[in-house]
């Protein structure tokens, strides 16, 4: 059995071990200092002399013994790091079975793996958080085609640049920057987990830039639009979550799941937690608003809107979509407007009637941290861009000068 020594005057160990083809022991240098490392060059080199032997032949071909000792070599270095797991482990078998020319085993399929994953969150996370997380992931899947139904392992930085071209066709940078920050949280996951990959192929590819169309600030929807809307909309939890994003400032979202225990009529509030900066908010109901919520409440409990609650908001027959379909039906541009790779931009969108919102206490001079805390804004940046004055407004505080 092969062992090692090391010379005093040598800082390389030397591995000792018998070689049959000469018949005699043999004194080699590794050419490594570490001893792992040595332990496993030694076990090589022991290994291909015996591998010369007729009675050893038939195991693998006599061509593929240095991938064999080359994979051990790889197995040993890994697990003197502490980085022993099932993907490495997978890759040795498969290296051996690869060199023996039988087929290979493969990992759980990509598709598989994100579908778990995706079960989890919507166990751990709110509904539209979990739907959030959806959409990356379903689009991811889609821009692999049939390599989804591959292994985890097999996803490479192509598969990556691929999904980031499709992607800037639908979305802004912004979001995909969103999409890669979960997608990359899930790859890295299963790489430090060690279940399934070696790398995390979208650590291999940036965020292009360059492909902006023409930046388009979100416009704000008026009153008067807005009764243009409630009456184009199909249905009264249309109209209700229209209200709810113009008089609340509601995203689309918090505004499709409100509760009817939400909403105290004797006190005249509606009092909810907003989704995205989880901060409870008490905003008192508007005149318009309450009069609706009245007329449609009755004795029901439950979800305001349970049908619009039930549609997820993105996607080709989602929410946001239809409040586009409204906005036609009402004869209001939708400022939409495409880039040279088809990405397409809607400067008027549900969120415009959350833009409304604050505006239109802005031209009524309401003061801006009054706005700021109904519009749950943690900054008074972020709700500079939500505030659109309208040219009167302007036109009065220009007078003012004496």
């Amino acid at each position: 059995m092969a062992s090692l020594q090391k010379h005093p005057g040598t800082r390389f160990w030397r591995c000792s071990f018998f070689d049959p083809n000469l018949r005699k022991w043999r004194l080699v240098s590794t050419g490594c200092e570490d001893k792992v490392e040595a332990m496993a060059v030694c076990a090589r080199m022991e290994a291909l002399t015996k591998l010369k032997q007729p009675e050893a032949a038939g195991a693998v071909p006599a061509d593929a013994a240095g991938e064999l000792v080359e994979a051990g070599l790889r197995l040993v270095q890994k697990a003197a790091k502490g980085e022993l797991n099932e993907a490495v482990g997978r890759e040795f078998i498969n290296r051996l079975l690869k060199a023996s020319a039988m087929e290979t085993i493969e990992g759980e399929t990509t598709a598989a793996f994100l579908d778990s994953w995706l079960d989890g969150k919507k166990v751990a996370k709110a509904q539209r958080t979990a739907e959030r997380y959806r959409t990356p992931v379903e689009r991811f899947k889609t821009s692999l085609g049939k390599r989804a139904n591959l292994s985890l392992a097999s996803i490479t930085k192509a598969d990556v640049e691929k999904f980031r071209k499709d992607r800037l066709t639908q979305v802004s940078e912004g979001t995909l920057e969103s999409d890669f920050k979960i997608l990359k949280g899930i790859f890295e996951r299963a790489r430090k987990q060690g279940v399934l990959i070696g790398a995390n192929p979208f650590e291999l590819v940036e965020i292009a830039k360059g492909d902006r169309i023409e930046k388009l600030e979100r416009e704000a929807l008026t009153a008067g639009e807005v009764d243009l809307l409630v009456a184009a909309a199909p249905s009264d939890e249309w109209k209700t979550t229209i209200l709810l994003g113009f008089y609340c400032g509601m995203r689309l979202g918090d505004a499709v799941l409100l509760e009817w225990d939400a909403v105290d009529f004797e006190k005249g509030t509606i009092a909810y937690k907003a989704s995205k900066s989880r901060r409870k908010m008490e905003i008192p109901l508007h005149p318009k608003l309450m009069k609706h919520l009245d007329r449609i409440a009755g004795d029901k409990g439950g979800k305001v809107s349970p049908t619009l609650a039930s549609i997820r908001v993105p996607g080709r027959s989602g929410l946001s979509l239809q409040f586009l379909d409204i906005l036609k039906a009402a004869g209001l541009d939708a400022g939409q407007k495409e880039s040279t790779s088809g990405r397409k931009f809607s400067s008027r969108s549900f969120h415009s009637l959350r833009h409304g919102f604050i505006s239109a206490m802005a031209n009524q001079g309401v003061a801006p941290e009054l706005r700021q805390k109904l519009a749950v804004h943690r900054s008074k940046d972020v709700h500079s861009k939500y505030t659109h004055l309208e040219l009167e407004t302007l036109r009065k505080a220009v007078r003012k000068i004496k």
